[in-house]
């Protein structure tokens, strides 16, 4: 017995020994080598503060630790930590500590930090592990041997931020436990997981929140395949069981999943525990109920790069739901709900729901609806949804005391939303909706609502709405609002409304009064004060139609006296508000229609503002407006804090003007009485017609009769600036009717004009309907007839610049005239007359006569854009031509010549030219074996052409080159192709010559010495 005791002494004594001194007598160089290991297999890089070796640190294996370790991610996030952990541990295998060559069986993972990322493009970053195609050689001394049996993380959080789909998971108090053979090609995987709390976002909405999660998992893993099967798995999110299956394959780009969960036969109140802790924590002292079922996968492909995402799906069913909660006066019974719901490809826009049921009772409170949509964009729907609730009881489960009413509803809707871009003039855009069929009944009876931070309440809501629409066509929809009534303290609303837009038929009968002052009683108001009060009283029925000269009959009156209103974002406020004006029609006439403003005026920072007004029969406008005081428009926008405008200017006014729009049109200018001045400052002026606004740095206007003149005009538009003076007529009509014209006559002076800022489609956004990459021609409005005697510095015009224009401009029923007028265009002195109208927003015509003694053909070419395309063959022609020609065409939506469009005549005179380099002269010289024919130098030759269409027809000229004596004539296409005819006369007098023809192109000619037999040049219809 003491002999067994002694042994047994003596071997725990041994072992005890045994596993104090191995740490010390195992091989030093195991810690660098694991250190070595790691940072040859990885991108990123791994560091640790220290190691240690012991059997202690998970008794009783031998661990080997690496303290405070950290591991960087791969691209594109290099400098952001994967992995930082307190301790990373590595199992090794006892029996071959000794020997040369350790093994690793198992690794320990212990109050780490796990931060998995992928950008928007798909790159993960833990893309770490470097791949290798060699064989290891198993004689190359290698120490270390890694056998993985088990993976374990202890006390850690994860967090998935996937900004592809855009997908992000935190898990916190993550303990996990995985064996299996890690060694083996194909393998099972055990694992147990414990996650203290899990959040889940979706396209940053929160789906989970702080839920409890345990799993059991069984997953096979097949290493050459890439693929995870996952068979037998066992969920918990909070007290709701999961059943998991699936498959996940990782692709070159992505990854093919197919996951499927499903919650069977479980009790109603497991469901309410996975929702977020903002529902979930009202329920804690809730009872609830009843039979649940969900089903939910995502199925498909990931392929970030090619925008491939795979199907969401979630299914839910609820039998015989109740939930009892004694802030409740009434249990929610009888629960009952089908619901579908669909995400293919993760689109938003595919979004698919069908809730082909959801029935509830809260004692006599009922709900009964069906629910199907697809898509978001354009959606189709179909509801049918039938109800009567007590908001008192609903805001007691829902702790908002201050909620009470009686709500019904009975909605039947079937179609589609669909929108159909018009064009509205030449820049506004219009949408024409499709709208479901529906019918709507609904009311609010005995309506009360209180602010908590505020006294009083808004009280007595009560509404009846009825709509209908029997063709999904919105201009067939209506709409009747009856029984409207709201009340607060003394202010109130009350009336009735009935609209059919289609028809601009209305009913309404609107009276109320608000006493600004107390607004701040029942809404909250921050950083404004209100004082006055408001009185509005509005009957009005009938329908409204231009055309057919009908207007509803109307009595309104709307008044506010003693106004007064401050804001945070401007030190003064804006006080003596006075507000009076009518509107009446008792014939449902345009004739009978009556305006009358007396008055609008207030006093902003010091500086009175008044304007009256009485307007009477729309179909022959009789009016009498008077206007006196200042608007500073920057003070304006600063009081109201408009963000995203830099606004200031000031306008002054002093008018007044009476008259009768017949005498107007007539011509009847001394029955008018219109006088006063307009005095404008840094005011912003935008028109349908151009793309930019007008700047008016300052200008007086004077209005006398029909005219106004125009004295010390300043502007700016873009780039471009100009002063005017001078004086535009027939104002009155021009106003009142549509049709009238506007007369005028001005000087008018600029330093620089910048022509493509005009072209209606040249903006920084892109306009819907304009053409893609388009700039638009320059508009002229047809209801313009003004004449002005222009003087500009420069005009910069499709890459031209035109310097010293002088001469006079007309603008005439959509055309725009130019008479005498001179430029100077690369240094050469040019006359001009012409003749532009705009014919759509994509298209003009032009005529033109122009003429230039003399110009540098090399600078022409090199900077005049339609030059090079005319003639295309002149890269390398120097010298003094001259140029007088008549052309006429289209413009295209750039601007540029409608080449098919083209006629025209003309002669241009070669005054001293070098044909350097000019390939059929060249062509010729090699035809015909005569070597002074190559780059010749010709003096006073001119060449006479037409154009018609796409072709250039060149009347016989002649020359003299070195003795020779050639001459030419044909076609040229403005494609480049040729079908000349020539003759080269030979010294000494040219009486004996050889025949040419010249075919192919500019660039490639082909010459033939031969009489020319070739038919005519194609010409091109305008398309």
């Amino acid at each position: 017995m003491k002999k067994a005791l002694k042994i047994t002494g003596i071997s725990i004594t041994s072992l005890i020994l045994l596993i104090l001194l191995v740490p010390y007598l195992i091989p030093g160089t195991i810690s660098q080598e694991i250190e070595t290991r790691i940072n040859q297999n990885i991108n990123g890089k791994a560091e640790f503060e220290s190691t240690s070796l012991s059997f202690f640190t998970h008794f009783p294996s031998l661990t080997l630790s690496l303290n405070n370790f950290t591991l960087k991610g791969s691209a594109p996030f290099e400098k952001e930590t994967l992995i930082h952990a307190k301790q990373l541990s590595f199992r090794l295998d006892l029996s071959t500590i000794f020997s040369k060559q350790v093994k690793i069986n198992q690794i320990f993972l212990d109050q780490a930090n796990i931060n998995v990322q992928v950008d928007e493009k798909g790159n993960p970053n833990y893309n770490v592990y470097k791949s290798s195609n060699s064989t290891p050689n198993q004689s190359d001394g290698a120490s270390t041997a890694i056998k993985i049996e088990g993976i374990f993380i202890n006390k850690s959080n994860l967090t998935y931020n996937d900004q592809s789909i855009p997908m992000k998971v935190s898990a916190k108090g993550l303990n996990y436990a995985g064996k299996g053979d890690l060694s083996q090609a194909i393998f099972d995987l055990k694992s147990n997981a414990r996650i203290d709390s899990l959040d889940l976002y979706y396209n940053n909405s929160p789906y989970l929140l702080n839920k409890k999660i345990d799993a059991k998992l069984v997953t096979k893993i097949n290493t050459n395949s890439l693929d995870l099967m996952f068979n037998e798995n066992d969920l918990k999110i909070n007290t709701l069981p999961i059943l998991f299956v699936g498959k996940f394959s990782f692709l070159k780009d992505g990854y093919d999943i197919n996951f499927k969960t499903t919650a069977k036969e479980t009790d109603l109140h497991n469901i309410f525990t996975v929702l977020p802790p903002s529902i979930a924590n009202r329920m804690e002292k809730t009872t609830i109920k009843g039979y649940a079922e969900i089903k939910a996968s995502l199925i498909g492909k990931y392929l970030a790069k090619q925008q491939i995402m795979p199907t969401l799906s979630f299914n839910i069913k609820v039998r015989d739901g109740n939930i009892t909660n004694p802030k409740a006066p009434e249990a929610i019974s009888n629960l009952y709900l089908n619901l579908q719901m669909k995400l293919p490809g993760l689109n938003p826009d595919s979004l698919y729901i069908d809730m082909d049921s959801l029935y509830f009772n809260m004692g006599k409170d009922y709900i009964n609806s069906v629910v199907k949509l697809n898509g978001l964009k354009k959606p189709t729907v179909h509801i049918n949804t039938r109800g009567s609730i007590d908001l008192t009881k609903w805001a007691e489960i829902f702790e908002v005391s201050n909620l009470k009413g009686i709500y019904t509803i009975d909605l039947k809707a079937d179609g589609q939303f669909t929108k159909k871009v018009v064009r509205s003039g030449i820049r506004k855009v219009d949408t024409v909706n499709v709208i479901p069929k529906f019918t709507l009944k609904s009311s609010l009876r005995g309506g009360y609502f209180k602010y908590p931070s505020l006294n009083a309440s808004i009280d007595q809501i009560n509404f009846n709405i009825n709509g209908h629409n029997t063709d999904g066509n919105y201009k067939h929809t209506q709409l009747d609002i009856t029984d409207i009534n709201l009340q607060a303290l003394s202010n109130y609303i009350r009336g009735s409304a009935s609209i059919q837009p289609g028809q601009m038929a209305i009913d309404v009968k609107l009276k109320s009064m608000v006493n600004l002052a107390e607004i701040k009683q029942f809404y909250p108001l921050k950083d404004l004060e209100l004082n006055g009060e408001l009185n509005m009283d509005l009957q009005s029925k009938g329908i409204y139609n231009k055309a057919r000269k009908t207007f509803p009959v109307t009595a309104a009156s709307f008044k506010l006296a003693n106004g007064r209103i401050k804001t945070a974002h401007f030190d003064q406020p804006l006080t003596q508000i006075v507000v009076d004006g009518t509107l009446t029609n008792k014939n449902g006439t345009l004739r009978g229609t009556q305006v009358n403003i007396k008055p609008i005026s207030f006093v902003m920072a010091g500086q009175p503002f008044m304007l009256k007004a009485a307007v009477r029969n729309f179909e022959n406008v009789a009016y009498n407006i008077t206007s006196k005081g200042t608007i500073d428009i920057g003070k304006m926008y600063q009081f109201f804090a408009v963000k995203g405008y830099n606004v200031k200017g000031t306008i002054f006014t002093d008018l007044s003007l009476k008259g009768l729009q017949s005498d107007a049109t007539a011509g009847n200018y001394q029955k008018l009485n219109n006088r006063g001045r307009l005095i404008v400052n840094q005011i912003n002026l935008q028109s349908d017609l151009f793309p930019k606004p007008f700047l008016i740095k300052n200008g007086v206007f004077s209005f006398a009769q029909d005219q106004m003149k125009f004295e010390k005009f300043k502007a700016s538009y873009g780039q471009s600036d100009f002063t005017m003076d001078g004086q535009l007529g027939n104002i009155i009509n021009y106003v009142l009717s549509p049709k009238a014209k506007l007369t005028g006559n001005f000087n008018f002076q600029s330093k620089r004009i910048f022509a493509d800022e005009l072209m209606v489609y040249n903006t920084p956004k892109p306009i819907p309907g304009a053409p893609a990459g388009s700039n638009g021609v320059i508009l002229i409005p047809s209801n313009l007839d003004v004449t002005l005697s222009a003087n500009a510095g420069t005009v910069y015009y499709n890459e031209l610049q035109i310097k010293n224009a002088k001469g006079n401009l007309a603008l005439k029923d959509g055309t725009l005239t130019l008479n005498q007028t001179s430029f100077n265009l690369i240094d050469a002195a040019v006359n001009m007359d012409a003749t532009y109208k705009s014919i759509t927003p994509k298209s003009a015509f032009f005529d033109y006569h122009i003429t230039a003694k003399e110009f540098d053909i090399a600078k022409a070419y090199k900077e005049i854009k339609t030059f090079r395309t005319l003639a295309t063959s002149a890269s390398k022609v120097k010298g003094i031509v001259g140029l007088d020609y008549q052309l006429t065409g289209k413009l295209n939506q750039d601007m540029m010549p409608v080449y098919p469009s083209l006629k025209g005549a003309g002669v241009l005179s070669l005054k001293k030219v070098s044909l350097s380099g000019f390939k059929m002269m060249n062509a010729v010289s090699k035809a015909t074996r005569r070597d002074s024919l190559n780059n010749p130098d010709l003096r006073d030759v001119e060449i006479k052409s037409t154009i018609n269409k796409n072709i250039i027809t060149i009347e016989r000229f002649k020359m003299r080159i070195a003795g020779f004596r050639p001459r030419f004539e044909g076609q040229v296409s403005f494609d480049g192709h040729l079908n000349m005819s020539g003759r080269l006369g030979l010294p000494p007098f040219g009486l004996i010559g050889i025949p040419l023809t010249i075919t192919g192109t500019q660039d490639k000619p082909i010459i033939k010495l031969k009489r020319n037999k070739e038919a005519k040049l194609e010409e091109k219809e305008e398309e």
